[in-house]
């Protein structure tokens, strides 16, 4: 079976530094001629040799990190070696200027660091160097990246604030530049050019303003009474010494009074980090004391902030370094010139009247709604009505408190899978107006407080209309981001606090976690306001008013050629986003020829389309849109030559003619229509990359989807829905799905973003990739090179893990044990384990048949065992299945069961159950020469035979014999010296002596010493191989006893040596084997292997300066990774067995012959036994005529006789009657 290798390029970088051109690994060649089929299993959906140097097992993250990745030229996946972002990637562009100079990629998403760097959403990577930097001070998210080399700028679109633009800006010679129209109402969803060499902007925008600064302004109070209040020369004097007295007050009633004659200050240190908009004072008024001048400084930027104030003659003034206080008692308001962040304030006295100066009441007031997770960070309000936000805290929560200039103090717990309804925390926010909101939720980054290994993920919902309706955040949040950030969970409708309706917004942990015990953070929530006006108020008044030359729906139009902002309304494009109906959210724009297409979430004003729609540059008009458009919400587009591929949430089109149209589908531009592409997948697509697939001899154009679904959908060519977790390829030549067809990658995790010029590939995802898909089994080909080819078995899931599982086989799923069985007219190849595959007639449980009389149909055991069994061992006697292992079914089954393979199922008789505490069996192997079964593990008795540890089952009586009356411990592993001596090794006991190796001598009935020095194997073994036929040189493997990992040791000269393994204390070995390489694959002979032999070890390995691995190699030397496997959800994969048709011998030189001299030798032999039997048959011939009186003839003649016998004859007489016909021998010959 031909291994076709597969490519998947994603994209392209025309940065030839990018990627360094891998180096080539040689592997060994095995000489698998004399081992019939060979397989190797365990518990993967895919398979690598390790080919080159940058290879490794990659694994999609767990959280939504992302990194940069490139491609082998193999086809696997391989990072770029740069440190991995703490959220998702959404864009990238290539940064190249008009004289053609690159700057790099610019990487854009919600991440807050890329490569090890703090770069909050978005950094340029220098291929270079490999380093990525970070730009400039933006903040926010990036859900948009333009690189335009026609005007030498970076444009970025997204959800953030930036100098005075508001989520659109551009990136020019270093630094960050405004655009003329200061960006837009909402969020930016994509950037593209136009054919009209405009920029064009989509997103969920309304208007060219900045956020909307509310009616009602400085309507939020800052909670003063829970910072820290300290203040320098207060008074002595009672009743006024308390500078906190003066917080959150109307009147005079209580005064904080500084020394007679001196000048002091009064400071506000926070717990969270406020943007004060307004300041409110009232002077002291005791017996003639008053502050006459006052400035006010921020900290921790330490700058005199510029003030606004009304005069006594209602003039408005400005002041800064000294603003006066009048001698009243009533409320003196001072408006903030600049909005900046702080966290704490001083008062500095600065000059007085009467005998000295003093405050009666403080108060701060912003525009920002923030709603705090630590409730008395809310605390009681300062405004006049007593309206504060406020916080609901459920479960058990702690507080943190962060660095001095740092964001705001949160709240922190821990959760498990038990608890994980019991945590939650609900925000009351106080919101004066109704408008259109942004609801933004920050998280405090996890390096501070050393969280980021443990955080987890959170699920937020709310309701903030008065008709209650409630929304839902489509997906978790992790909070893995190493420094600070925001999400945005919600774009829509508020309705202002009144009465007893508060909108509220909940986050509660999500239901599913990286892990069983996490670290969920909460910290504070805000309500930004985008517009005073209501979507539903706004979609009234366009509906019965003339729209504003101003105005947009989700689409923009900007000529970079002007300088100033142009009238939106002269706009073809902008006039298009007016037919749709207010509150429309462009996600994607595709300019192809005079068309541009627009996809979104989206409606026409007329209802003629939905989703999705067209411009034609040459018309005014819209075109008609097929079919009504979509059903559903487009999340993401790309075009491939005349096809543009869509995917979304939509369940079809909206006219509902084409089927099949599920979550992805395409739209034919030359022949405007739909195009079902299979049948879909079953859940949201929310990327669609381009790739390339090497499919041996040519290439092929594959559409990578990613996204929240877990299935293929099926068709008229599929009939069965097939898995894909998030992650599948549509291959548009072969009109199929790459997960359902033959011989393929396997691929798993996601890609979010590309960038591609020249051969080369830079692209963002989290990828898990190996060369072969095959599933529990994969099967090793005798070729000129290391070749796989895959099994027809296709793991679903493992059965629930078994509490009597000791360690051993605690980690062991999957394929565990193996066999091949070629007789009786029968092909199979037998697995078994603890698994559930998909069988011919149903689901097959922990032992499997892979009939290969019939293209590998699967069949095996259904019910006959139960969930939690797991087959470890297995042996043939004739047409006898004996397995073995944590095994439990029915009454006759415990430990141990045999199938009858004639007439495939359990057989009629039994042997009776293993018993004991926990019985296990981990070893079975048939005698040489014999009909007997023995069976290792750890068990009390079989049946009513008291026989521990060691049984022999004797099939010709189908009865137990006890091996020994001794009870020699656990033993893990059995192999046979010679027919009458057993190696067993394990962690036994024998004679009050642990030991880890020993020897049972079947004509003695007991067990013996093992021929060689033990006192040093550190704990017990599992494996055993030998390397030569004589059994004096073999390697064992095992598992300190102290629990600080395996251990590999070689016996030589009687002595067991400690191999230095190169292996961490993770690594978890399951088998050992010496393999035999071909000529051209010898190494260097060394101590421990020889020249033509490798020790292949499997697992689940993790070796040191390379990571994971399932099976490494060791030549005696180095230690080389050989096999990477990886399960369908891209987390590593195992190895747990080698196993071959028969069984792996050596010559007791250690060398074979080579063909040439085999032949030469046999020749000779052959020659040498055939003059043997002409001499014997000879000697016998005249040893028998001498015994019958036989005597030789005269040696000489008469004379006479002689005479006549010397006459000669002519020539001529033999010839002349050649040509007579007649006669014997005469004439020529007749036919």
């Amino acid at each position: 079976m031909a291994h076709l290798l597969w490519t998947v390029i994603a994209a392209t970088v025309s940065v030839a530094s990018a990627i360094t051109t891998p180096t080539l690994i040689s592997q060994p060649i095995f000489d698998l001629r004399d081992l019939g089929r060979v397989g190797i299993a365990g518990d993967f959906d895919g398979v690598s040799i390790y080919e080159y140097s940058s290879q490794a097992q990659l694994s999609p993250f767990a959280n939504r990190s992302q990194t940069l990745l490139t491609q082998l030229p193999n086809g696997l996946f391989t990072s770029l070696g740069l440190a991995p972002t703490d959220e998702a990637i959404s864009s990238m562009c290539v940064y190249e200027l008009k004289d053609g100079t690159m700057r790099g990629v610019v990487v854009g998403g919600n991440f807050t660091s890329l490569g090890g760097v703090q770069a909050n959403g978005i950094a340029l990577y220098d291929p270079g160097s490999n380093k990525a930097t970070a730009m400039g001070d933006f903040q926010g998210s990036v859900n948009a990246l333009l690189c335009d080399k026609t005007t030498n700028r970076v444009y970025v679109g997204g959800n953030f604030e930036m100098n005075k633009t508001k989520n659109a800006i551009a990136w020019e010679d270093g630094q960050w530049k405004d655009l003329p129209f200061e960006g837009f109402t909402g969020p930016v969803n994509t950037i593209t050019r136009s054919n009209n060499n405009t920029i064009l902007f989509g997103g969920n925008f309304d208007g060219l303003q900045n956020f909307s600064a509310p009616t009602i302004r400085d309507a939020q109070p800052i909670n003063i009474g829970s910072a820290v209040i300290t203040a320098e020369q207060t008074t002595d004097l009672a009743g006024f010494n308390d500078p906190a007295a003066i917080t959150c007050t109307n009147n005079t009633a209580r005064q904080w009074l500084l020394r007679d004659g001196q000048l002091g200050s009064w400071t506000a240190s926070f717990r969270f980090e406020l943007f004060p908009t307004k300041l409110s004072l009232i002077n002291a008024n005791y017996q003639g004391r008053s502050t006459e001048t006052f400035r006010l400084t921020a900290f921790p930027l330490g700058g005199i902030m510029n003030l606004t104030y009304t005069d006594a003659k209602g003039n408005k003034q400005h002041c800064d370094a000294s603003c006066p206080l009048q001698a009243i008692d009533t409320v003196q308001d001072f408006e903030f010139v600049n909005t900046v962040g702080m966290k704490s304030v001083r008062l500095d006295i600065l000059a007085f009247r009467g005998a000295g100066a003093g405050l009666s009441s403080v108060q701060l007031f912003q525009n920002d709604i923030f709603a705090y997770a630590i409730p008395e960070l809310n605390g009681n309000s300062c405004a006049a009505n007593a309206t504060r936000s406020e916080s609901i805290v459920s479960g058990t929560w702690s507080e943190t408190t962060i660095d001095p200039q740092g964001d705001a103090d949160y709240l922190s717990t821990e959760i498990d899978s038990a608890n994980i309804s019991s945590s939650a925390i609900v925000f009351e926010p106080y919101i004066v107006q109704s408008g259109r909101y942004q609801i933004l939720v920050y998280t405090p980054g996890c390096i501070q407080d050393g969280t980021c290994a443990t955080r987890g993920a959170y699920v937020a919902s709310g309701t903030v209309t008065k008709d209650g309706s409630n929304f839902t955040y489509p997906s978790r949040i992790f909070q893995t981001n190493y420094y600070d950030k925001y999400d945005t969970i919600y774009d829509g409708d508020v309705d202002a606090t009144s009465g007893a309706f508060r909108p509220r917004v909940t986050l509660a942990p999500a239901p599913q976690q990286p892990s069983d015990t996490v670290e969920l953070v909460a910290q504070k929530i805000q309500f930004r306001l985008v517009s005073e006006t209501k979507t539903s108020q706004a979609e009234t008044q366009s509906n019965n008013a003339t729209a504003s030359s101003s105005r947009l729906n989700g689409i923009y139009e900007y000529d970079p050629t002007k300088t100033e902002t142009t009238n939106p309304a002269d706009s073809r494009i902008n006039g298009a986003g007016l037919t749709l109906r207010e509150n429309a959210s462009v996600s994607s724009i595709i300019v192809h020829g005079d068309f541009t297409y627009v996809g979104g979430n989206l409606t026409a004003s007329n209802d003629k389309f939905q989703n999705f729609f067209s411009i034609d540059k040459n018309a005014d008009n819209l075109p008609t849109v097929p079919e009504s458009g979509l059903n559903g919400v487009i999340n993401t587009m790309l075009a491939v030559g005349d096809v543009i591929y869509v995917g979304g949430a939509f369940t079809g089109t909206k006219d509902g003619s084409t089927k099949g149209v599920t979550h992805f589908g395409a739209y034919d531009t030359s022949k405007n229509s739909w195009v079902a592409l299979g049948a879909g997948v079953n859940g949201l697509v929310t990327d669609i990359v381009q790739i390339s697939l090497n499919m041996t001899s040519r290439t092929e154009v594959g559409i990578a989807v990613s996204g929240d679904f877990t299935q293929v959908l099926p068709n008229s060519n599929v009939a069965d829905a097939v898995d894909a977790d998030g992650f599948a390829v549509w291959v548009p030549s072969q009109q199929q799905w790459l997960e359902t067809m033959g011989d393929r990658p396997e691929l798993s995790g996601l890609l979010s973003a590309v960038v591609q010029t020249g051969n080369n590939s830079i692209y963002a995802g989290s990828m898990a990739s190996s060369s072969l898909a095959s599933s529990g089994a994969v099967f090793l080909l005798n070729t000129d090179s290391t070749t796989l080819a895959p099994s027809s078995l296709n793991l679903t899931s493992a059965p629930a893990a078994s509490s009597r599982k000791r360690s051993i086989t605690a980690n062991l799923t999957g394929v565990v044990t193996g066999l091949f069985y070629a007789a009786n007219g029968k092909n199979l190849t037998v697995l078994g384990g603890n698994f559930e595959a998909e069988g011919q007639n149903g689901t097959v449980r922990n032992l499997a048949f892979l009939d290969g009389n019939n293209n590998g149909e699967v069949t095996g055991a259904t019910d006959e065992f139960t969930a939690d069994s797991t087959i470890l061992a297995m042996a043939v006697l004739d047409s006898l299945l004996f397995v073995g292992g944590s095994l439990n079914g029915s009454s006759q089954i415990g430990g141990i069961a045999v199938w009858d393979l004639s007439m495939m199922h359990l057989a009629d008789a039994q042997p009776q159950p293993l018993s004991g505490d926990n019985a296990i069996v981990y070893d079975i192997s048939l005698r040489p020469d014999s009909q007997d079964i023995y069976v290792a593990g750890d068990f009390a008795s079989a049946g009513s035979l008291g026989c521990a540890n060691l049984c022999i089952y004797q099939n010709s009586q189908q009865q137990w014999t006890d091996a020994s009356s001794e009870t020699p411990g656990v033993i893990n592993v059995m192999k046979w010296i010679s027919p009458n001596l057993l190696m067993v090794g394990g962690d036994m006991k024998m004679n009050n002596t642990d030991m880890s190796l020993a020897v049972y001598d079947v004509q003695l009935g007991q067990f013996i010493p093992f021929d060689a020095d033990i006192t040093n194997i550190p704990g017990p073994v599992n494996s055993i191989s030998v390397d030569s036929d004589d059994s004096r040189s073999l390697f064992i493997s095992g598992t300190f006893k102290n629990g600080t990992g395996p251990f590999l040791m070689k016996l030589k000269d009687k002595k067991f040596v400690l191999l230095d393994d190169n292996f961490d204390n993770t690594t978890e070995i399951h088998s050992i084997q010496v393999l035999t390489v071909r000529d051209n694959s010898k190494h260097q002979a060394t101590d421990y292997v020889q020249d033509n032999h490798i020790l292949l070890i499997t697992g689940a390995l993790n070796l040191n300066n390379f990571g994971n691995a399932s099976a490494v190699t060791f030549d005696g030397t180095n230690w080389k990774p050989f096999m990477l496997a990886a399960k369908s959800n891209g987390e590593p994969g195992t190895i747990s067995t080698f196993f071959s048709q028969y069984e792996v011998k050596f010559p007791a030189s250690g060398k074979r012959l080579a063909k040439g001299y085999v032949i030469l030798i046999s020749l000779a032999i052959a020659l040498a036994l055939v003059f043997l039997i002409v001499v014997c048959g000879v000697l016998a011939s005249y040893i028998r005529r001498r015994r019958e009186g036989y005597q030789p003839a005269p040696t000489m003649v008469g004379a006479e006789k002689s005479v006549n016998m010397q006459e000669r004859l002519p020539p001529q007489e033999f010839l002349r009657d050649i040509d007579t016909p007649g006669g014997r021998g005469r004439g020529s010959p007749m036919i």
